[in-house]
């Protein structure tokens, strides 16, 4: 019996919609408008109801027992993995929802970047024979994931890999954890504009003006870089990890703008007493890696 393996990444502006077959080979990738901020504050969740609805029909002639699929979104995930416990300030509604009570069948749910982290890992790592992996997703926060020993550490409470609410600045502003100066408020898109007193409004801006020589923005660029670097060499302390992996539209947008200062704070900063400083490297799946890590996470539940 062929087997399918739908995986849906739940952002603020986008979702991704994967694909997958028995084999794990991508047969589609599509991204939708979330509509999260329109006067129906629920018509993300209809539109992924929707969509599960739609490709199941597609692939499985609408047989769910013949389709996996797995939901990826921000937030804390309850422990048996069915939903989202905690993901204050954006798509209403989430908190709480079985998807599997909702539609009746099983579904998966994950943490946007535990899913990233499982997704990377499966495409790329594990036949390296890597077993300890850490990613960090940059965007309009910073998340991530853990693997340990080859397998995806979610930890107490689904919290594990949540880099971005560990401090970098104790004397920094407080964000929605309660932690100050914190790696997401030193990296994150939605922070830029307070970070440089409003000159820009996005990473991408702040990016392209340090590209173009601006003194100022060079500043601001290199000390954000600069954090990045110390809380990387932090947690290669705490994990010994084999690799990092850095993914998330920060990463993908800035491109050795990010890498090269990076690697250069990093010679200052990280410990290697083997003489082998631990590689850190883009991400391969971009923008779908929720969504493929989610499509995994259902295949490896069936």
């Amino acid at each position: 019996m062929d087997k399918y393996y739908l995986g849906i990444d739940i952002g603020g502006t986008q979702i991704k919609l994967v694909v997958l077959d028995g084999s794990g080979k991508i047969l589609q990738q599509t991204e939708y408008s979330t509509h999260d901020s329109d006067e129906n504050s629920l018509g993300w969740k209809d539109k992924i109801v929707a969509l599960i609805t739609e490709k199941t029909r597609e692939y499985a002639s609408g047989d769910s027992s013949k389709m996996g699929c797995g939901i990826s979104a921000p937030g804390l995930v309850d422990s048996s993995n069915r939903k989202t416990l905690y993901m204050p300030e954006r798509l209403q509604g989430i908190e709480g929802l079985d998807w599997s009570k909702e539609l009746n069948r099983e579904i998966v749910v994950l943490n946007d970047g535990h899913s990233a982290c499982l997704a990377e890992y499966e495409g790329f790592y594990k036949k390296e024979g890597i077993k300890n992996m850490l990613i960090l997703t940059l965007g309009t926060g910073v998340g991530g994931g853990v693997i340990i020993n080859g397998e995806l550490f979610q930890g107490a409470l689904q919290r594990a890999g949540h880099f971005g609410h560990s401090v970098v600045d104790h004397m920094g502003a407080k964000t929605m954890t309660n932690m100050v100066g914190s790696l997401e408020y030193a990296v994150g898109n939605f922070s830029v504009s307070e970070r440089t007193h409003g000159r820009y409004s996005t990473v991408k801006a702040l990016v392209q003006a340090y590209a173009e020589g601006d003194p100022v923005a060079s500043y601001w660029w290199l000390t954000t870089v600069q954090k990045l670097a110390t809380s990387l060499a932090s947690l290669i302390n705490a994990f010994s990890p084999e690799v990092i992996v850095l993914g998330g539209g920060i990463t993908s947008g800035a491109r050795d703008l990010l890498m090269k200062p990076l690697r250069e704070f990093m010679e200052l900063y990280e410990w290697a007493p083997s003489g082998k400083p631990v590689p850190i490297i883009e991400a391969n799946y971009h923008g779908f890696a929720g969504a493929i890590g989610a499509a995994l996470m259902a295949k490896r539940q069936q």
